[in-house]
């Protein structure tokens, strides 16, 4: 309503345009009494032509024509002769058809007429200019107020678009958040604990608040899309997402991506719940980036991309890298991948990275205010569920999908001992945790349900006791009364 009040009026522009121009864009008869008596003359000369040549095909003349039909040609109107009549209608050859077997003639009765035609139509375009010039005069006039309505037009209608699009999505409102500040820890104030007291590292979380639950990514269809809760800790800022190929990773990266940008630009999210801080840049290195015109391989591209990222990146940024440090030597990819990240905690960026290292696994469950991350994966179905579990990291599943699939037993255990027994004892850790996950997570589910029925119960009893009382104070209100 505040932009809309301040939208002025253009004192009878739009009436002079509207007697100006048609919906069609044409310039009306009425624009002007000149333009009016030109346009009536043109009507009265094409009237005359079409007599005149009409008379033409329906006397014997007509049986030269290729056929009985009027047109025009070079700006006069003319009758199709055939080549092999020649000079059997006088008149003046304006065009002849690719074959040449029919000659465009513009009969001689009508040359004056036509002359006329042209002539008015050169006034009328004559007239039309004038009357543009004269109208584009009056618009130019008033053009600073009419770019500020254009202005707050397209203020309006991104408004509306923002509501149109935040029912489609079934969007809620973002709540924002102020960047946490933290005080340096202080040492004792008596001198023998002060001896004894080791400062702490320094904290390096930046202060953000990324909490969303149930986010949707919203270039996918609502029917088809796996909510995922995208919540992070009061410690956390740093997040490593580990998992199988089509997981997900790379939607969940670009779906955090998105919920902070729509947030920012003021669009409804595609999630139930969300509280966010501003962030002053988002930077993202996601997809295959190959350049066959640069000669760049996958790594060097990526690696292209991050270097411009980690010049510019600071504590008020929002950073997500997909499969960084993939596409080189493992063992060299895995180290530069842990530095990166490393580089960015230090600098205390909130940093989201998917991966299929298992050494990033083992910084994250060491490095403060950095966490695990995995999208799951169900093994019967061989199917990703794009459900991520924040704390826990991801497993590869190759074992499991190769038995699945039916791979040879002996080939299976070869490879589970080359691996070795520590790796095992590693997925068989993970494999307990995913389980305790599960039954946890059931009996929450099992508590929920129960805590519900509570509630219907205690209502149910409420009704009475209240219906009892409001009687108590209608006997007691009556006896006073009395």
């Amino acid at each position: 309503a505040a932009i809309a009040e301040l939208i002025e009026e253009c004192h009878g522009i739009v009436s002079t345009i509207s007697q100006t121009i048609d919906d069609r864009g044409e310039v009306l008869d009425s624009a002007s009494t000149k333009l009016a008596n030109i346009r009536h003359e043109q009507r009265v000369v094409y009237g005359r032509i079409q007599d005149k040549l009409q008379k033409l095909l329906n006397s014997s003349q007509s049986q030269h024509l290729q056929e009985p039909i009027i047109t025009m040609r070079s700006g006069r109107y003319v009758v199709p002769l055939r080549a092999d009549a020649k000079g059997r209608v006088k008149g003046i050859v304006h065009d002849q058809s690719g074959s040449g077997a029919t000659l465009w003639v513009e009969p001689l009765g009508t040359v004056d007429l036509n002359n006329d035609y042209r002539s008015l139509q050169l006034k009328e375009q004559e007239e039309i200019e004038r009357i543009l010039a004269e109208l584009s005069g009056k618009i130019a006039e008033q053009g600073d107020a009419i770019k500020r309505i254009v202005e707050r037009m397209a203020e309006l209608d991104l408004i509306f678009a923002r509501g149109r699009y935040a029912g489609m999505i079934d969007g809620i409102e973002p709540y924002f958040v102020e960047w946490r500040e933290f005080e340096a820890p202080r040492p004792p104030k008596h001198a023998n604990e002060r001896e004894k007291w080791t400062p702490p590292p320094p904290n390096l979380h930046p202060g953000s608040t990324i909490w969303i639950k149930g986010a949707r990514h919203p270039l996918l269809p609502v029917g088809t899309v796996v909510p995922t809760d995208l919540t992070l800790d009061e410690e956390t800022f740093t997040v490593l997402i580990t998992g199988p190929n089509t997981g997900g990773k790379t939607v969940s990266l670009k779906t955090t991506g998105l919920m902070i940008l729509m947030a920012q630009s003021g669009l409804h999210l595609p999630a139930v719940e969300a509280r966010l801080t501003i962030f002053d840049n988002v930077f993202a290195d996601i997809g295959d980036e190959q350049s066959i015109e640069q000669s760049l391989s996958t790594f060097s591209a990526h690696m292209t991309n991050i270097i411009h990222i980690l010049r510019d990146v600071d504590d008020h940024s929002l950073v997500l890298l997909d499969e960084l440090g993939s596409g080189t030597d493992p063992t060299e990819g895995a180290a530069l991948a842990q530095s990166i990240v490393n580089f960015m905690r230090d600098k205390g960026a909130t940093t989201f990275v998917a991966t299929h290292y298992p050494e990033l696994k083992l910084y994250a469950s060491q490095a403060k205010g950095a966490v695990n991350a995995s999208l799951l994966f169900d093994v019967d179905t061989l199917s990703p569920t794009y459900e991520m579990s924040i704390g826990i990291p991801g497993r590869s599943n190759a074992f499991a999908i190769a038995r699945r699939l039916g791979l040879d037993a002996t080939i299976l255990d070869d490879a589970m001992r080359l691996v070795g027994e520590g790796s095992h004892e590693a997925e068989d850790l993970l494999d307990s945790i995913y389980a305790l996950r599960e039954k946890i997570q059931s009996q929450e589910a099992g508590t929920r349900l129960a805590l519900r029925q509570a509630e219907a119960e205690r209502d149910a009893l409420t009704r009475p006791l209240e219906q009892i009382a409001e009687q108590r104070a209608e006997i007691l209100a009556a006896a006073r009364i009395v």
